[in-house]
């Protein structure tokens, strides 16, 4: 038994990050001299450090504590317990070199930050008894659909290979807010991150972005919503979300991208009520990864993967 387990309600304190102070740091507040290092404001800091920063001695300092030459100090997080996240999927394909798996939304998909073990990898190791297996691309843990994975090291250099070329041809479907007044067509709007987001995860048009173009397709209008399939030529960050966003077609659900991203940090700081998601429209957010084709890492021939659009996200279709 860890010592989590016999005392659940206490948080292990880990330090993070270690930093020691120069010459030019001396007599600096110690959010100023944070401020300095990491590049964000000292009210960002303060939101974003939860606990206290430790001294050498393992004693709590005031934001007001001023920096002496050399001292040494720890950024503090806290060992969180894992959300309880559902983790499922369904095998489309398997064999000696890949498996092709339909996602289903809510897990990562690989362990990072407060998850461990409510991974789609872990729990694709563990059933199939396979330890060697590496995810080849990624999707967010809200979206569902399809995912690879690899068997072997030949294999996962193979496809990773391909994902950054972007010669895989994917298409995604999303509900989204509205009825677009187009049918079809073709979008080219650079993206870089957002400046005015107090963390580096929300992107935003940027005439100094990164090339970002997709496809997108009308398959059917609702009183309210509609369906779109998207299809991306380049592969950024949220692509397919910040560029429906900029047509006032935000997907469903989206925390990141709708109402400026202020469902997004609300959910981070466990403030996200039910009240929230009825106005976001979904628990989740509507983006599905509805098929992917791409070169067999052994033979090279072509193979088509295909996840029908998942029951939560056709109950929107009304």
């Amino acid at each position: 038994m860890t010592q989590d387990e016999e005392n659940p309600g206490e948080k292990k304190r880990i330090p993070d990050s270690r930093l020691v102070a120069g010459a030019s740091d001396a007599g600096l507040r110690l959010d100023a001299f944070l401020a300095r290092r990491f590049g964000r404001s000292r009210k960002q800091l303060r939101e974003n450090i939860e606990d206290a920063v430790l001294s050498a001695s393992n004693q709590p300092l005031k934001w007001s504590h001023r920096m002496s030459c050399e001292e040494e100090i720890f950024i503090p997080r806290l060992q969180r317990p894992e959300p309880d996240v559902e983790v499922s999927y369904r095998i489309l394909y398997e064999d000696e070199y890949l498996v092709a798996v339909d996602k289903g939304p809510g897990a990562p998909v690989h362990p990072a930050r407060a998850f461990r073990e409510r991974t789609i990898l872990t729990h694709l190791q563990r059933d199939l008894d396979d330890p060697e297996l590496r995810p080849a691309h990624r999707l967010d843990r809200e979206t569902s659909g399809v995912l690879i994975f690899t068997r072997d090291r030949a294999s996962t250099t193979a496809l990773m290979t391909q994902f950054a070329k972007q010669t895989p041809k994917k298409r995604y479907l999303a509900v989204v807010h509205g009825r677009p007044d187009f049918d079809q067509m073709r979008l080219d709007l650079p993206l870089g991150a957002d400046p005015d987001f107090p963390i580096k995860i929300r992107r935003c048009p940027s005439a100094t972005g990164q090339k970002a173009i997709t496809d997108f397709e009308v398959i059917e209008r609702y009183p309210k919503v509609s369906l779109v399939a998207a299809e991306p030529w380049t592969g950024r960050q949220h692509q397919i979300r910040v560029h429906l966003a900029s047509l006032g077609h935000p997907v469903i659900g989206d925390k990141l991208y709708l109402e400026e991203g202020r469902p997004y940090l609300d959910l981070i700081k466990n403030r996200l009520n039910p009240e929230d998601l009825a106005r976001l429209g979904h628990s989740r957010q509507a983006l599905h990864a509805e098929r992917l084709r791409l070169l067999h890492p052994a033979d090279e021939r072509e193979m088509e993967f295909v996840a029908p659009l998942p029951e939560d996200l056709r109950a929107l279709l009304v």
